[in-house]
């Protein structure tokens, strides 16, 4: 079995959201030691998270660092990465960009769709996405997912990766967090400091000409 990856220091400091959560907080959650916040964005190649621009704005005006995800369907992964960069575009912030790749019972996304999304915002940002997913999505590796930076889901104290990843740069380590200004929510550590945290989120950012 794959033993878990531990890094010597993590930083409890990254939440996520979306329009489920009720609206937040920001300044609250940033003087109780939030540094980051991913919002979801779209989903498939129709849904827009109503809350999303607006709350990009709230977390740049206290200066968070800000993400945004996408939540993967089976549908056409251009069209959806198109819908995807069009929004996160729009909000006209520095955003690192994620891919949620989970069960989805209404319209599953494989690996190779997958795949195809990373591919697509690499090759029209310069920057591979984030990959949030968990080991129970792959049964082996995908040679262009591997290349993205992991956001693993892991309800546990064993953060084991998936098949192409033998680390993981973030851990949704529970969804039942409560923090002060956003209430129950998601919550992640990053393997490093916080200060390393800063320096990775600026480079996930950096964005080709």
């Amino acid at each position: 079995m794959t033993a878990p990856f531990v890094p010597p220091v993590m930083s409890d400091v990254v939440v996520d959201e979306s329009h489920w959560n009720s609206t937040p907080n920001l300044a609250l959650a940033k003087a109780a030691g939030i540094a980051a916040i991913i919002f979801k964005a779209t989903q498939g190649t129709g849904f827009v998270d109503p809350t999303f621009a607006s709350r990009v704005a709230m977390a740049q005006e206290v200066g968070l660092l800000v993400g945004a995800y996408h939540f993967l369907d089976g549908s056409d992964p251009v069209a959806q990465m198109r819908r995807f960069l069009g929004v996160t575009a729009a909000a006209k912030a520095p955003l690192l960009l994620a891919l949620d790749f989970e069960p989805n019972p209404s319209s599953q996304a494989m690996p190779i769709q997958a795949g195809g999304a990373a591919s697509t915002v690499h090759s029209k940002t310069g920057v591979w996405p984030v990959i949030y997913t968990g080991r129970w999505m792959l049964s082996a590796p995908n040679a262009i997912l591997a290349e993205c930076p992991l956001w693993l889901a892991e309800y546990g104290s064993a953060p084991i990766c998936p098949p192409g990843w033998s680390q993981w740069k973030l851990w949704q380590h529970t969804a039942s967090a409560t923090v002060s200004g956003i209430g129950v929510c998601d919550r992640n550590r990053f393997a490093g400091s916080v200060a390393d945290l800063d320096a990775w989120w600026h480079a996930q950012t950096t964005r080709r000409a």
